[in-house]
């Protein structure tokens, strides 16, 4: 299980800087784009730290949590706000949402 943790995190990460590479410089909302790509980008960050810590940063495990249930609430408010067929036709949302769900069950679990 470790190794599909590790797997999501990794996976967020480079979703995250990938997107945050093709964001596109003629738009006037570019800022906030880059500005939900680094947020991701730092929630993949600290699922690396969580899954490398063996209970020895106090308060970690619940940074994490907090994090992960944010950005979550935050995709799937995105998703709900922008529609089903835009959505689908951004594949990276839902990809990003299931790999958020898949990490706050991960940070979840006391033995992670």
């Amino acid at each position: 299980m470790k190794f599909i943790d590790r797997l999501c995190a990794a996976c967020l990460f480079v979703l995250a800087t990938v997107d945050s590479l093709l964001v596109p410089k003629a738009y006037t909302g570019r800022i906030w784009i880059f500005g939900t790509c680094l947020a991701l980008l730092f929630n993949a960050m600290l699922n690396g730290l969580r899954i490398r810590s063996n209970r020895e940063v106090i308060g970690l495990r619940v940074c994490c949590i907090a994090a992960n249930i944010t950005m979550l609430a935050f995709a799937l408010a995105l998703m709900s706000s922008i529609g089903r067929s835009r959505t689908l036709n951004n594949p990276q949302l839902p990809f990003a949402g299931s790999l958020l769900l898949i990490e706050t069950a991960f940070s979840l679990v006391k033995n992670s």
